[in-house]
């Protein structure tokens, strides 16, 4: 019988205390953060400077161009739209 009550209480899961699972939290922010720094600063190749400067002009001329494609549909379908309602639409 003794047998049968050891192993009954070695089956039966340990509950954790509410400590113990913050302490765990705590513990898996903390490796995370380490291991994103370690990433950042120790396994990624960073541009030049002369590499930052094109891809700033690229996005920059990017920027503009979608943004004068937009204003262009904008007026279009606004003059699309005064049509249709028959006249000048109040702004």
């Amino acid at each position: 019988m003794a047998n049968g009550t050891a192993a009954k209480a070695a089956s039966r899961p340990k509950r954790e205390g509410i400590f113990s699972r913050i302490g765990k939290a705590f513990a898996s922010v903390g490796r995370f953060i380490r291991e994103s720094y370690v990433e950042t600063w120790h396994k990624s190749s960073w541009p030049t400077w002369k590499e930052l400067r094109q891809f700033t002009t690229v996005v920059i001329f990017a920027v503009a161009v979608v943004s004068v494609w937009i204003g262009g549909l904008d007026f279009i379908l606004g003059k699309i739209t005064e049509r249709i309602a028959g006249g000048k639409l109040v702004r």
